[in-house]
C-alpha cells in the first residue's frame, strides 16, 4: 500500500521550546508536509515513512520503497555542502558510506537543503559493548580512515553550495573548529588561566602547518562508524555524520578518535589500524600529539557544555601539558 499522507511525521512543538530556532521549529512541525512535497517531486512511491533519527544538525526520515529503504535527510540550518562533499569522496575512494541518490541544496523548493541517500543498516560502534568487537571495528575503521586521507582536496574547510572553496589556511579552519567546540568562556571554567593561554599558543605552533588539504571526516569517533555484527565478527558498513569541516589535516580525525574518554579498546584498535599501512613519520607523530592535546581540551569543553562527563578529557589535557607535549 502506497503512503500518500505523511501528517504523522508532523511534530507538535511547544511555544516554550525556545532552545529551538525558527528553522528547526518549522521543520519539525511541518516535517510530514515537507516530506510529502519531496516524495511527489522525486516521484517516489513509499510504503511506509518514519522519523528514523534526529542528530544535532539533521532530521532523518526513513522511506520504505518496494525493494529498499532510503533516507531523506532534512537540514533545517545546515546547507549540506560538506555532507555531500564527504559522501562523494567516500564513493570516489571506494570507501564504505551511504550512496547519494538525489540532492537539493538550493532551498528553493522547500525551506531547507535535503538529500536522498541509501539506507545503511546496522549499529554504530558506540553501541558495541564487547571489547573484542570494538577493537576489531576500530582497526577496520583505522585502515579505512588512512585510505580516506589519501584523497587530495581543492581547499581547506568546506565548499559553498556552488562547489567553490574559500581561500582558507588549515590554521584558520583549526581555530574555527576550536571556536565551535570550545568557545569562550567554557575553557575558562575548566582550565586555569595558564592552561588556557598555553592551549591558545598551541594553535600557532608551526608544527601544525598542513600545506596540502585532504578529505577528512571532521567529527570522528565510534558514533561515526556504522557496522553489522554476526556472532564474534563485526563488519564496517559506513562512515557517517561528518563534521562541519571536511577538508584539512587528516591527522585531526585520528586525534579526535583518540580522545581520552573513548574506550581503550577503540583507541588501541584505531591507532593500530591507521598505522597498519605504514608508521607515521616523526613530523606526523609530533603533529598528532599536538592535535590530540587540542582534541582532548576541546572535547572536555564541548562535553561540559552538553552536560556530559568531561573530567577524563580534562585530566588527559592537563597530563599532556605537564608532560611538555607543546615544548
Amino acid at each position: 500500500m502506497i503512503v500518500s499522507d505523511f501528517r504523522h511525521l508532523n511534530h507538535t512543538v511547544s511555544p516554550a521550546a525556545t532552545e529551538l530556532s525558527e528553522a528547526w521549529q518549522r521543520s519539525l512541525s511541518r516535517l510530514g508536509d515537507y516530506t510529502a512535497m519531496v516524495v511527489r517531486a522525486l516521484n517516489l512511491r513509499p510504503q511506509a515513512a518514519a522519523l528514523y533519527r534526529q542528530t544535532d544538525r539533521h532530521l532523518l526520515v526513513r522511506l520504505t520503497l518496494s525493494g529498499e529503504h532510503v533516507i531523506l535527510r532534512v537540514a533545517p540550518e545546515d546547507d549540506l555542502s560538506a555532507h555531500v562533499t564527504f559522501l562523494r569522496g567516500l564513493a570516489a575512494g571506494g570507501l564504505p558510506g551511504a550512496r547519494l541518490i538525489q540532492r537539493d541544496l538550493s532551498k528553493a523548493f522547500v525551506p531547507f537543503a535535503y538529500t536522498l541517500e541509501s539506507f545503511v543498516a546496522g549499529k554504530t560502534a558506540a553501541d558495541l559493548d564487547d571489547e573484542h568487537l570494538l577493537h576489531s571495528i576500530a582497526r577496520q575503521a583505522g585502515r579505512a580512515l588512512r585510505r580516506l586521507h589519501r584523497q587530495q582536496m581543492p581547499g581547506f574547510g568546506r565548499p559553498t553550495i556552488s562547489g567553490r572553496w574559500p581561500r582558507l589556511s588549515w590554521r584558520h579552519v583549526l581555530i574555527a573548529i576550536g571556536q565551535r567546540l570550545a568557545g569562550l568562556p567554557i575553557p575558562q571554567l575548566i582550565f586555569s588561566p595558564e592552561e588556557v593561554q598555553t592551549l591558545q599558543a598551541v594553535l600557532h605552533d608551526p608544527r601544525l602547518d598542513c600545506p596540502s588539504p585532504v578529505l577528512m571526516h571532521g567529527n570522528f569517533g565510534p558514533h561515526a562508524v556504522r557496522c553489522t555484527v554476526g556472532g564474534q565478527h563485526v563488519h564496517l558498513e559506513a562512515f557517517e555524520e561528518p563534521g562541519w569541516f571536511v577538508s584539512g589535516d587528516g591527522l585531526f580525525d585520528l586525534a579526535f578518535g583518540l580522545r581520552a574518554h573513548l574506550p581503550a579498546a577503540w583507541r588501541e584498535g584505531l591507532y593500530e589500524g591507521y598505522c597498519s599501512a605504514g608508521a607515521l613519520s616523526v613530523a606526523e607523530s609530533e603533529r598528532l600529539h599536538l592535535l590530540c592535546l587540542l582534541s582532548c581540551a576541546w572535547s572536555a569543553c564541548d562535553r561540559y557544555a552538553r552536560g556530559l562527563p568531561h573530567e577524563t578529557d580534562a585530566e588527559e589535557t592537563r597530563r599532556m601539558l605537564a608532560a611538555g607535549v607543546v615544548s
